[in-house]
């Protein structure tokens, strides 16, 4: 029975019932029988003839035992909501009844002249009253009314008849009955307590059983919920993203086509906001989707993560006449992440750096720090633009939060980077955040713990079996697969490479056979007839569509789909081959590239931006070789190759290709060459290379 909202009166009246039921599963009247039939032939032996007086107290009992056998099964099949006080009552008065029919007893089977019989009646009567205590104590007028009708007569007799025995017997009785008449208030008292103790237990257990149905109802609600979102986010991804991912494709043929620079200006207007548009939706859909799973396996090299990304914004920085610099401590420990959370993490930090930096630099550190007695991987982006007040640092990494509150500020922003970079990091169980005073630059940084047990990793263990990415490259494509162009210049473009998409074979040819190109990407069937064309003399690296063989006249083959790793590995093979004599490649690479130069003077607004890129190439150059220079000297190898492959990120996109193949040898050298001799030979070549005229010195003269 639920007790939690009743009244006061009414959880009396629930606990009396709950007595009440006690003590009709309590009762075992046939219990008396036994005590009956042992009085019988006390008083038959004792003086009494046999005869048919002494047996009327036992059928009496029979019946009695009848009766009650009736009345406990009338109060089990009682209608719902009767009052106990009746059944009560009615258990009171057979009570009544079962201890006069024991007084009747009593006064039969009393012996009047032996002492003895009269002590054998004594301990059989002090029997009943116990057993009957034990069935009728949960209520105490019950076990009253049943004690003084069945004890009385026998403490009368006694007394009558005389003698100090017998009256001690009588005293004996009445003490006893009276004892036991006092515990039926205790006993009600611990029946009431544990009546009470089962009803609030019923009730919890049904207040369990309600909150356990609600939640179960709740749960079924938040999973279609959770599923009907999923589906949403699913649909509304594919139906934004495919019509912007169609007019950013149309945005970059333009973009590469002969318009007139105004019209060409307004592509590049569209080709931004549309960009700012898709990163407004992946920023959005990251936020608004459980993708991001805590328990993600694998680890992360954070150096290896940190140069991709300075890589990959390289060329952005340079548009903005920015140094973007990387350096790293080292024997960096590896960090419990994914590395693809890794680099979108310190990608959002960094382009956020290059957004609202004007002037200078932005630098990426990364080194180790201990917390909380662990140690724990530091990534750091410092600028030195304008600096973020400090009531922002409330709100800053909050969605739609830009650090200008003004929404027409200069830097067009949703402010979802931030809460973007913050969720991931707090995914991996890292800390984010950030220092800065207005005026004086910004610190962002968060800190990842070290995976596992790993206390030291080379950082150049990440980097054995992967190719890094070719630069300044002007390369061909012309394969015919629907997602081959969008493919080939994610994999390729934002290195400073450049990619020309033909849609047909013949226009290939055409071009091909004009232009020169470092390398011609083509589909396998249509290798051997472009390899055929006059004057197509540029490496060919063909791609097994399905269903194709492989051509006779090509330079290298790779199938379709196009991973990163065998594509860098294939243009770095024909492109520049490893036996290639290192001063011939440095007598027949120009300096500069002109076409590049021309490309990038367009892409900045003319000459005078270019010269300030230019010279803030410079300033990283020096920086660069005076690196390079200390790790060769150290004979830290591995250093000295990543340093030139940051060179050649660098110098690549400015068109420097002499410069850019001296780098790339270096680096390949340190790879392929165990002959530290012809590494250093390298490595001279590269600085002859660097202080070369025309140099960067020549850009500014």
């Amino acid at each position: 029975m639920a007790v939690d909202n009743l009244a006061p009166g009414e959880k009396a009246e629930a606990i009396f019932a709950g007595r009440i039921d006690i003590l009709f599963a309590m009762g075992r009247h046939y219990l008396s029988l036994p005590f009956a039939v042992l009085c019988l032939p006390a008083s038959f032996m004792a003086s009494h003839p046999p005869g048919f007086l002494p047996l009327v107290p036992l059928l009496l009992q029979i019946g009695v035992v009848i009766a009650a056998e009736q009345l406990t099964t009338a109060y089990h099949n009682r209608p719902p909501g009767s009052d106990p006080a009746f059944w009560a009552r009615r258990y009171t008065f057979l009570s009544a009844i079962a201890g006069a029919v024991w007084g009747l007893g009593a006064c039969l089977w009393f012996v009047w002249d032996s002492f003895p019989a009269q002590a054998y009646l004594v301990l059989a009567f002090l029997g009943v009253a116990a057993a009957e205590f034990i069935a009728r104590s949960a209520h105490r007028p019950a076990y009253a009314v049943h004690c003084c009708a069945s004890l009385l007569p026998l403490i009368a007799m006694l007394l009558w008849h005389g003698g100090l025995y017998a009256t001690l017997a009588a005293a004996l009785v009445g003490f006893f009955g009276a004892v036991l008449i006092s515990y039926c208030n205790g006993m009600a008292r611990l029946l009431d307590e544990s009546v009470r103790l089962r009803n609030e237990n019923a009730a919890l257990v049904a207040r369990l059983s309600r909150e356990k149905s609600q939640v179960i109802v709740q749960r079924d609600a938040a999973e279609a919920s959770a599923m009907i979102k999923s589906a949403f986010i699913a649909n509304m991804s594919h139906e934004l993203r495919t019509p912007l991912n169609a007019l950013l494709g149309m945005a970059q043929l333009l973009e590469r086509a002969e318009l007139p620079r105004r019209q060409a200006d307004h592509v590049k207007v569209m080709l931004e906001a549309g960009r700012g548009l898709q990163t407004l939706i992946d920023d959005v859909i990251a936020l608004t989707r459980d993708e991001f799973s805590p328990h993600e396996d694998g680890d992360c090299d954070p150096a290896q993560a940190a140069r991709a990304v300075t890589r990959l914004l390289q060329s952005r920085a340079w548009e903005k006449r920015l140094r973007l610099t990387l350096s790293a401590a080292p024997n960096l420990p590896r960090v419990a992440a994914d590395p693809r959370r890794v680099r979108q993490a310190l990608l959002k930090l960094a382009d956020n750096a290059l957004k609202f930096t004007e002037r200078g630099l932005v630098d990426i550190h990364v080194d180790v720090i201990e917390a909380n007695g662990h140690a724990q991987v530091r990534f750091t982006v410092s600028d030195t633009g304008p600096g973020i007040a400090p009531d922002a640092a409330d709100w800053l990494f909050n969605p739609f939060a830009p650090g200008d509150t003004s929404y027409t500020r200069r830097q067009q922003g949703a402010g979802l980077g931030l809460a973007v970079a913050k969720r991931i990091i707090e995914q991996a169980h890292g800390q984010i955040g950030f220092e800065s005073r207005p005026g004086e630059g910004s610190h962002f940084f968060f800190s990842l713990p070290v995976s596992g047990s790993i206390a030291e990793t080379p950082p150049a263990s990440a980097d054995e079996n992967q190719q890094p990415p070719p630069t300044g490259l002007t390369l061909l494509a012309c394969v015919r697969a629907a997602e081959a162009p969008a493919t080939f210049a994610r994999l390729l473009e934002p290195f400073g490479n450049k990619l020309v998409i033909t849609a047909t074979l013949a226009e290939a040819i055409e071009r091909g056979s004009r232009q020169n190109f470092d390398a011609i990407i083509v589909g396998a069937a249509d290798a051997d007839v472009l390899a055929a064309a006059p004057g197509v003399q540029a490496p060919l690296v063909a791609v097994l569509l399905r269903g194709d063989r492989t051509p006779a006249a090509t330079d290298t083959v790779l199938r379709w789909p196009v991973e990163a790793d065998p594509l860098y590995r294939a243009l770095d093979a024909v492109c520049v081959k490893p036996d290639e004599d290192t001063e011939n490649t440095q007598e027949s690479a120009p300096a500069i590239d002109a076409g590049a130069i021309s490309a990038l003077e367009q892409s900045v607004g003319g000459a005078k931006a270019l010269v300030e890129v230019l010279q803030c190439y410079i300033g990283t150059a020096e920086d660069l070789m005076s690196a390079l220079n200390s790790a060769c000297n150290e004979d830290k190898w591995d250093d000295a190759a990543r340093i030139a492959q940051d060179i050649v990120g660098a110098a690549g996109g400015l068109g420097l290709s002499a410069f850019t193949q001296a780098a790339r040898h270096f680096s390949r050298s340190v790879r392929e060459t165990k002959d530290r001799h012809s590494v250093r030979n390298a490595a001279q070549i590269l600085w002859s290379e660097h202080l070369r005229p025309p140099g960067a010195d020549t850009f500014v003269s």
